[in-house]
């Protein structure tokens, strides 16, 4: 019955071939089109938001400077910004300032020199950012030590299965540290991701002196659960700390929106366009599978007579409706094989241009996904168009 019905399902899409394969086509892009863009987008809103207290996070922002409008705003702190905001702000349970890896620094051991990741921050980013000490002691957060931390994965690429505890580690532009840790990294995506944990200069412990110049410190913050962070965005906008220049009109915005809603990071494509691209991709979908549908149900009406035959000649409803889903199905399947071919073609320029970190297997993972829901979606209201016309023109009882 199956090769019976796949001879028709063929027959019929070779004998309405213009028409197929501008479904075909029209679906493949669809799908392609709205699986990166959600694939982009949901990759873009993964970041930090793992964290157990990622609700209660946010990133303090600054003017660039007392003459600028109120949206040119940075997250480059004075020195001791974390500790005063702390003291200051009953609201706050923790504040730390994290100086961010650049971009660039190499991490050279015996010879061998690999990328890495280097920030620098206080004790309480452990606690923060759910990091655990694996092996050895604190002692990288000494301020102004030579000591630092590494993480487990970062350990094993340099020195194998050997402990690292005790060697040497060169870093780009920083000098030579002694390893007396490693931690763990982040399980998922962060903005504050790394291989190394430097200590912080001597400075930034000492919250009533160094407001001169900003250092770089990101300063993010724990706010109670309770917060109102309306009425707590009102008061660190109206604060102004001890009279200095350029620390008033302060803002936060969320740490797990820190990625796309970040106003200092160049971006040649903004997160609105990614949506619209997405609802561009669902569109020619919906476009194309209505042309289909229209052109399916003025095919049923043709073959009436042809179906009602059937009928009289022992055919069940069951099997009537197997051998008109056959082809549909097969034009999704068909759409769903050009869309991967289309995914291959476009993956390397995809991944150029959204700085996505993923292989080519993932993306088809996650693709698959997507194109499955949108499939199970058509295949619904398929069958529901077609049990309505079986039951008002062959007038056969609903299955």
């Amino acid at each position: 019955m199956f090769t019976h019905n796949l001879k028709i399902a063929f027959r019929n899409m070779r004998k309405y071939f213009n028409q197929t394969l501008i479904s075909v086509i029209g679906l493949a892009v669809g799908f392609t089109c709205f699986a990166l863009a959600t694939l982009w987008i949901r990759y873009e809103m993964s970041f930090d938001g793992f964290h157990k207290k990622a609700k209660q996070m946010y990133v303090v922002y600054r003017p660039s400077s007392p003459l600028q409008t109120e949206t040119d705003y940075v997250r480059y702190h004075f020195n001791p910004m974390a500790a005063h905001l702390k003291e200051t702000f009953p609201e706050i349970a923790d504040a730390i300032p994290i100086i961010p890896g650049w971009s660039g620094t190499k991490a050279t051991v015996d010879g061998k020199e690999v990328a890495a990741s280097v920030i620098r921050t206080h004790p309480s980013f452990l606690r923060m950012f759910d990091v655990r000490i694996l092996e050895g002691n604190q002692d990288f957060f000494t301020p102004g030590s030579n000591n630092i931390a590494i993480t487990r994965e970062k350990a094993i690429q340099l020195f194998g299965n050997e402990s690292p505890i005790g060697k040497t580690v060169e870093i780009t532009w920083a000098g030579e540290f002694t390893i007396c840790a490693v931690v763990s990294d982040m399980s998922k995506r962060s903005n504050f991701a790394f291989d190394f944990i430097q200590p912080f200069g001597a400075y930034v412990l000492d919250a009533s002196r160094y407001w001169s110049t900003a250092q770089g410190e990101n300063v993010i913050i724990e706010l109670l659960p309770e917060t109102n962070i309306e009425a707590f965005e009102k008061k660190l906008y109206e604060h102004n700390v001890g009279g200095q220049s350029n620390t008033g009109r302060m803002t936060v915005k969320p740490l797990p929106k820190l990625r796309y809603t970040d106003p200092n990071v160049a971006r040649e494509v903004q997160l609105k366009h990614i949506f619209i691209f997405g609802l561009s991709g669902l569109l020619v979908v919906l476009c194309s599978l209505f042309n289909y549908l229209t052109l399916f149900v003025s095919r049923f009406r043709i073959r009436q007579k042809e179906l009602a035959l059937r009928m009289v000649c022992g055919a069940s409803t069951f099997s009537l409706l197997a051998m008109l889903s056959v082809e549909f199905i097969l034009t999704l399947m068909f759409s769903t094989a050009l869309g991967s071919i289309f995914t291959q073609l476009v993956h390397k320029p995809f991944l150029a241009l959204s700085g996505i970190r993923m292989n080519l297997s993932t993306i088809y993972g996650e693709s698959l996904v997507y194109f499955a829901g949108i499939i199970l979606l058509s295949l619904f209201a398929f069958w529901l168009i077609l049990f309505i016309f079986q039951h008002r023109n062959l007038h056969l009882p609903f299955i």
